[in-house]
């Protein structure tokens, strides 16, 4: 698992630990919402190389019509604990990087092709 990937997760929970105590003191992990794993593998697949995943992944991602942005907002909504407003601002830093990636892989597969 690459790096941004890892902070995304733990970011997920970053109104706390995965972890909260339960009634009878014994820690219980958190289980992960709807919303954070659409969120996580829209992220997945914008970085994959493949080419219908990425396409699919940035318009949920980045959204350039009403209809998508409806879409995206639902599923954040339902990304229990995560700033909406945090969430599009590490989106849109992420993205060139994440573009670089693919397009360095790629170049690297086409070389040892």
């Amino acid at each position: 698992m690459r790096i941004e990937m890892r902070i995304a997760q733990e970011q997920i929970y970053s109104t706390g630990t995965i972890y909260q105590a339960s009634s009878d003191h014994v820690s219980t992990p958190r289980k992960r919402n709807l919303g954070g794993a659409i969120v996580l593998a829209a992220i997945e697949d914008y970085r994959s190389m493949n080419e219908q995943a990425h396409k699919d992944a940035e318009q949920f991602l980045y959204p350039k019509t009403p209809e998508r942005q409806e879409h995206y907002d639902w599923a954040v909504a339902l990304a229990e604990g995560v700033n909406p407003a945090w969430l599009r601002d590490a989106l849109d830093r992420f993205k060139a990087k994440w573009d670089w990636q693919r397009l360095e892989r790629r170049a690297l597969r086409a070389w040892r092709a």
